[in-house]
C-alpha cells in the first residue's frame, strides 16, 4: 500500500515537473512572439542577453531588429522631434545594430581562428582545417554586413541634425573619417588566417 502510495506520489512529482517546464516554454514562446518593433528587438538583446547568451542568438535578433518596422517615434531610443530627427534615427539605428552584428560575427570567427600555427599543433593538421574554414566563413559574412553599415552611414550622415545617442552619433563620425573600417580589419584577418591555411595545407600535403 505505501509503495502504492510513494510511487503515485512520484508520478505526480514528475508530472507536475513537465507541466511546470511546458509552461515556461510557452510563456517564453508567447513573450517572443510580442516582439514586433526594432526597438523591441534590440533592447531584448541589449538589455537581457548581449553579454551572455549565444552569439547565434544575438545575431538573429538583430537580423530580426533590421526587418522590423520602428516604433512610434514618441517610444524611439532617442528624443524625435521633428522628421529629420526621426530620419536620421531610423538610419543610425540600422548602421549601429549592423556593427553589433559584425562584432558577433568576428567573435565568432575568433573561436574557430588561432593567432600562431606551432608545429605541434600540425598533430592536428585535419582540424585546424576545419576550424579555419569556418572562422573564414564567419569573417565573410562579417564583411557582407559592413557594406550595409556603411550604407546606412552615408543615410543617415546626409540628414541634417543630431540625435541624442552620443554612441551612434561618435560611430557614425568614425566611420565617415574611416577611423573605423571594418573592411580593413576583416581583410586583414583574412589574409593572416589564408597564411595558416596554407601553412596548414602545405603540412597535409607531405602524406
Amino acid at each position: 500500500m505505501n509503495n502504492n502510495i510513494r510511487r503515485k506520489s512520484a508520478s505526480l512529482k514528475v508530472f507536475l515537473l513537465i507541466f511546470f517546464l511546458f509552461s515556461l516554454v510557452i510563456t517564453q514562446a508567447a513573450h517572443a512572439r510580442r516582439l514586433y518593433y526594432a526597438e523591441e528587438f534590440y533592447l531584448y538583446v541589449m538589455n537581457l542577453h548581449y553579454t551572455n547568451a549565444p552569439l547565434e542568438r544575438n545575431i538573429r535578433f538583430m537580423q530580426w531588429a533590421l526587418k522590423a518596422p520602428f516604433d512610434n517615434p514618441v517610444r524611439s531610443l532617442a528624443v524625435i522631434t521633428t522628421e529629420d530627427e526621426f530620419k536620421r534615427y531610423r538610419a543610425l539605428f540600422r548602421m549601429h545594430v549592423n556593427l553589433l552584428i559584425i562584432d558577433s560575427y568576428l567573435q565568432l570567427g575568433r573561436r574557430f581562428d588561432k593567432e600562431h600555427v606551432y608545429f605541434f599543433n600540425l598533430w592536428y593538421a585535419e582540424s585546424l582545417k576545419k576550424s579555419f574554414t569556418i572562422a573564414e566563413y564567419y569573417y565573410k559574412i562579417g564583411l557582407n554586413y559592413w557594406e550595409e553599415t556603411k550604407k546606412f552611414a552615408e543615410e543617415g550622415s546626409v540628414i541634417p541634425g543630431r540625435i541624442n545617442i552620443d554612441e551612434w552619433e561618435d560611430e557614425l563620425h568614425l566611420i565617415k573619417t574611416n577611423e573605423l573600417d571594418y573592411e580593413s580589419i576583416i581583410q586583414s584577418r583574412l589574409e593572416k588566417l589564408e597564411s595558416r591555411i596554407n601553412s596548414v595545407d602545405s603540412y597535409l600535403a607531405k602524406f
